[in-house]
């Protein structure tokens, strides 16, 4: 943040002084955008057979687009893609269960989520440096996938034996986050975090979130 500062104090008085582009009215502040980083996954791991809930969690690489209007200088709202990555767990040891041996053999999971935000912008006396604030609703898509042999499970009296599962679910929940941006005329540099507080069906918390830096462009 301090090298975008820096950067931003060095070009600042030319890129104030551009303007839109010629011949183009966007009285809505329409702008689109991109970035990348840091996410995390951090939920209960779906799994057919298992007698326990097992946990996955890591930080994989994310990204998101971001397509967003910014009408008055203060407040704004954007609609997002934000792509969490994928995250794997590794397999377990076998082990005994009465007679029988049973071991998990791993498992993914993957993250996407579609967001709506309202944003709003602090004021400050330095024209190109401008903090934010935003707050959402926001749907996950969240697709699991399992691995294991479990030779003390029984369908019709026959063991499952080794056996592979996917689910997808769609929990939703608040969307919230904020960050700081740098403007050079149309294009604006920024720094954020976003986070979504989503319950899955059998009553876990999935909250994924987004440590990014990306770029917006306003037409």
């Amino acid at each position: 943040l301090v090298g975008f500062a820096l950067l931003a104090g060095a070009l600042s008085a030319n890129a104030m002084a551009d303007g839109p582009l010629p011949g183009f009215f966007n009285p809505l502040g329409l702008y689109v955008g991109a970035g990348v980083g840091r996410a995390t996954i951090n939920q209960t791991q779906f799994d057919d057979y298992a007698t326990t809930y097992r946990h996955i969690d890591g930080e994989p690489l994310g990204w998101n687009a971001v397509i967003g209007v910014r009408p008055i200088p203060f407040l704004g709202a954007e609609a997002e893609y934000i792509d969490f990555g994928s995250t794997h767990l590794g397999a377990g040891a076998p082990y005994a269960v009465g007679s029988y041996i049973q071991q998990f053999l791993g498992s993914d999971a993957h993250d996407t989520a579609a967001a709506v935000f309202a944003v709003g912008y602090l004021p400050l006396p330095i024209p190109w440096l401008e903090p934010f604030a935003k707050l959402g609703w926001a749907q996950v898509r969240e697709h699991d996938s399992y691995a294991g042999i479990y030779n003390n499970v029984f369908i019709n009296g026959t063991p499952v034996g080794q056996a592979y599962g996917s689910q997808t679910t769609h929990p939703s929940g608040a969307a919230y986050g904020g960050g700081v941006q740098f403007h050079f005329a149309q294009l604006a540099v920024r720094a954020q975090y976003e986070r979504i507080s989503g319950s899955r069906s059998f009553g876990q918390w999935n909250n994924p979130d987004l440590l990014s830096v990306g770029v917006t462009w306003t037409f």
